[in-house]
């Protein structure tokens, strides 16, 4: 199963469905596949299952035997979660819906090897080397992305930032449509050589051509076949970036895309990202909601994008994210609206204290998820509670370090009480350090483990976090301390998943918070009353992902 060529390469004259030609040697990007599925298999005809099948599992690789057998009504719904990480999406998700039959594409073996450990089915690969063409994937419902976020973060070396890098990859994604064959026009009659121009007139010189008198269902209107394969439009966003991890955003539309135009049952897309893709590098942000939402693209019902932080739903520490929610047909549940001039103003404020107007290229923000639907929020945890430590201690991220006769504090930070929400988990705290606050800084000797990391971002504390060791006796600390800092929150993914499938997030979020952190063992996690609404005057306080949280 492979791609034909694009264009001119072909010895013989590409045709379409009906056997009509091209013209001028155009050959559409299609994918070479004989129809064959599981419903011609005369060994599962016999009552085997695809598992036990050679040819169902040669048909389905790399995704689950029984994806070559066409989903029966009844069935779980099938999704494909790209960039999966060590599962903190697929955990929360199965908070709320614990039904579906998903599977996660993740590039690192330590993240792959923990996802697949928790039960989910992995495939270990670089995203870019699969084909969304696959057949079996005709039957995926549900998708769901969380690219990498290095360039984009605070941390990294931002190329993700440069103006010009994503405005010229924003180029490239404006025309997803048109590369996968969304985009329509008035006259697909020239396309096959045909005489007749968009009025159907006869063209000049066109007047002794066999069809000249007849108009036919394809010289009108009509979408336009597919130009580019995957791999031709990776490498066209790829060219336009100095980090190729930056057009890794691409596969935000060429999955979807893809698998409408095979025939797929799409009905939500689900994304998550550095805050700063919105922050930043909006003009990314605005080419994915054109694409789904416009009449030239995918022309869903939603597509909303907003700023989340996992401790508004429970976690212990921060982790701020960019996330957008699209539904091909209605709403998604927890759908509100706002103000988006307001919302816009409050976003990129940045920006507009110093240029005097917003960024030229932003996603509409009129439309959110409010998933807390006017309840309490979830109780405010502190990271002591949640390791079981003295409210008065200190944590210490950075080792012992001097102190700045100006401030009288340690010199670069890296500490912080253990009385509130903690900052957002990165691999270095592996080496934490918790001391009482009279103990002076960098000498506590109380440290953390891998389970508890993973607690504060949101996981279970039996999560099976797996580091596969190159060498006998690696330990990968450093590793294995990365998968919760690369996490999403599972307690955040319960909220965003539930908009879109499942129960109410509300109450399995709840007893969730309440098993990773004992709360029922303490009392110092503070419930947070909910604020009064947002004043229209106070704009940065539209930073706020919901209105309750």
């Amino acid at each position: 199963m492979v791609s034909t060529p694009a264009r001119d390469t072909a010895p013989d004259a590409a045709t379409d469905p009906d056997g009509r030609p091209y013209a001028n040697g155009f050959r559409p990007a299609t994918l070479e596949w004989d129809g064959w599925t599981c419903a011609d298999c005369i060994v599962c005809a016999t009552g085997r299952q695809c598992a036990d099948c050679r040819a169902c599992t040669n048909f389905a690789f790399p995704y689950p035997p029984h994806w070559a057998r066409p989903r029966a009504e009844g069935d779980p719904e099938r999704g494909v979660e790209a960039f999966g990480g060590p599962g903190g999406m697929s955990t929360g998700r199965n908070l709320v819906d614990d039904t579906g039959d998903w599977v996660l594409v993740e590039f690192d073996q330590h993240a792959a090897a923990t996802a697949r450990a928790a039960g989910h089915w992995v495939i270990e690969a670089d995203i870019r080397t699969l084909d969304p063409r696959h057949p079996v994937l005709r039957h995926v419902s549900r998708f769901h992305g969380s690219p990498p976020c290095q360039t984009l973060s605070d941390a990294g070396k931002r190329a993700g930032w440069s103006a010009a890098e994503i405005a010229e990859l924003q180029s490239v994604m404006w025309q997803a449509s048109e590369a996968f064959g969304f985009l329509e026009v008035d006259d697909l009659c020239s396309l096959y050589g045909g005489p007749h121009a968009y009025s159907g007139h006869v063209l000049d010189g066109m007047e002794d051509h066999p069809d000249a008198d007849g108009w036919g269902d394809l010289c009108g209107g009509g979408h336009l076949p597919p130009t580019m394969t995957p791999a031709d439009f990776r490498t066209w966003a790829a060219s336009t970036v100095s980090d190729e991890r930056t057009a890794l955003m691409a596969e935000m539309l060429i999955w979807p895309m893809c698998l409408v135009q095979i025939g797929a049952p799409l009905v939500s897309i689900t994304m998550e990202q550095s805050a700063n893709l919105l922050k930043q590098s909006p003009g990314l942000a605005e080419a994915i909601q054109s694409e789904i939402t416009s009449v030239e693209g995918f022309g869903w019902a939603w597509c909303s994008w907003q700023i989340a932080d996992a401790a508004d739903y429970g976690a212990a520490t921060h982790r701020v994210r960019a996330w957008m929610v699209a539904t091909r047909d209605d709403e998604p549940r927890y759908a509100d609206h706002v103000d988006g001039d307001q919302a816009a103003r409050a976003m990129w404020w940045h920006v507009l204290r110093r240029t005097g107007h917003l960024p030229e290229w932003t996603p509409e923000l009129g439309r959110r998820i409010d998933p807390y639907q006017g309840r309490p929020v979830l109780p405010k945890v502190t990271v002591a509670t949640a390791l079981d430590l003295p409210e008065d201690w200190w944590a210490d991220t950075r080792g012992k370090r001097g102190i700045n006769p100006a401030t009288g504090k340690p010199k670069g930070g890296g500490s912080f009480p253990l009385n509130a929400v903690g900052p957002c988990v990165t691999a270095p705290w592996y080496g934490i350090k918790f001391r009482p606050a009279h103990v002076p800084q960098g000498e506590g000797t109380a440290t953390i483990t891998i389970p508890e990391l993973g607690a504060l971002v949101g996981f279970p504390r039996d999560y099976p976090w797996t580091y596969i060791p190159p060498r006998k006796n690696a330990r990968g600390i450093r590793n294995l301390a990365q998968l919760p800092a690369d996490a999403v929150s599972p307690l955040q993914a319960a909220a965003i998943s539930a908009a879109v499938q499942g129960q109410d997030w509300y109450e399995p979020a709840a007893a969730h918070q309440a098993a990773i952190y004992r709360l029922e063992e303490h009392t110092t996690a503070v419930v947070q009353p909910v604020p009064a609404p947002v004043a229209e005057d106070r704009v940065i306080e539209q930073l706020a992902l919901f209105p309750a949280a």
